[in-house]
């Protein structure tokens, strides 16, 4: 079986850089554009990892992470935070579920190499 990942990003060409490179490297690969869409679709999605930006309409990526810590069926999913700001990585430290930060612009040997280390590959 896959494992599932659950992309929650903005931009429609990020979107479609990660899910082709994550397909390629075998995941099944969900996503969705905004903050209040992202906890819907965890809970239909149920994601092995979630790859998360931190500006989004409707909710921050900081909302939904602390969202997740709230709720025991997401607070143990995995998180990889991306960011243009690399300052925002520090807000992201005290939450045990965020595995990772990826700055954007992407490097992705280094973006993939975060994804399997979080999933255990």
């Amino acid at each position: 079986m896959k494992k599932r990942i659950l992309i929650v990003e903005d931009e429609v060409s990020i979107i479609e850089l990660l899910q082709l490179v994550l397909t390629r490297e075998g995941y099944e690969v969900h996503s969705c554009q905004t903050g209040r869409d992202a906890i819907a679709a965890m809970k239909t999605v149920h994601p092995h990892l979630v790859i998360l930006d931190v500006m989004l309409p409707g909710l921050d990526g900081a909302s939904i992470v602390r969202i997740m810590g709230e709720d025991d069926t997401l607070s143990s999913t995995p998180v990889i935070i991306t960011s243009a700001l690399v300052e925002s990585e520090k807000m992201f430290m005290p939450y045990p579920q965020v595995k990772g930060f990826c700055s954007k612009p992407f490097v992705l040997t280094d973006f993939v190499a975060k994804v399997k280390q979080s999933l255990g590959d």
